[in-house]
């Protein structure tokens, strides 16, 4: 699961139904081919899961596509102590909910929604026959798959090369709000320190008057 970069401009109302979805395939997929948008229509699903529920558990075989469309989701692991270690963060609209690049395996991660969360799900047997029929939809899942490897290279560079408070303020800089929305805990393990280390670098930016986004 990795952050997406672009941002839908949506109805106000919320997310849901055939004109909502058309316009995340074409404003978020970038998809140009009125044939191949009226294949995705037919496959998608609109789903809400509700804060604490788990759209994926480790070691289940994820058999959708889902997108982000709504929400905040977490991906984690239990290390060998039992540790709820937390891997990945999705705020977005249109991060590719997925733990695997590919849903014949099974999943490394479970996901889990911190808040209320609505997602378009494409059924994986149909993807893979559109995905035949439709040279575009190949290519925007490998942009999805470069994607997915940048992000991964810029958090292990971040984790492992940089300072406490440089990891803090890169991940305030590249996951704008969720400070505020995310429970320290789970943000102090994804930037690999302790939920003491991260209240103290918060309490220092704000004795200094640093803001926390820039």
């Amino acid at each position: 699961m990795v952050r997406y970069n672009k941002k839908y401009i949506g109805k106000e109302r919320g997310f849901g139904g055939i004109v909502e979805a058309k316009e995340f395939f074409v404003n978020i997929l970038h998809v140009s081919s009125p044939d191949l948008l009226h294949d995705l229509l037919n496959i998608t699903e609109h789903r809400r899961i509700r804060a604490g529920e788990l759209l994926v558990r480790e070691g289940e075989r994820q058999r959708e596509f889902p997108f982000l469309i709504k929400g905040i989701l977490r991906g984690f692991y239990l290390d060998i102590n039992g540790h709820d270690i937390t891997d990945c963060f999705g705020f977005s609209c249109g991060t590719p909910a997925m733990s695997y690049n590919s849903n014949r395996f099974p999943s490394p991660i479970s996901i889990e929604a911190l808040s209320d969360c609505e997602l378009l799900c494409l059924r994986e047997k149909a993807v893979e026959e559109i995905m035949k029929k439709h040279p575009q939809l190949l290519e925007i899942y490998n942009a999805m798959l470069q994607n997915a490897f940048q992000i991964h290279w810029e958090i292990k560079n971040m984790i492992c090369q940089h300072s406490a408070m440089e990891r803090y303020l890169w991940f305030c800089k590249s996951y704008p709000g969720l400070v505020d929305q995310v429970r320290n805990k789970y943000i102090a393990s994804f930037l690999g320190m302790t939920p003491v280390t991260l209240s103290r670098l918060r309490r220092t930016l704000r004795e200094e008057n640093v803001p926390e986004e820039t």
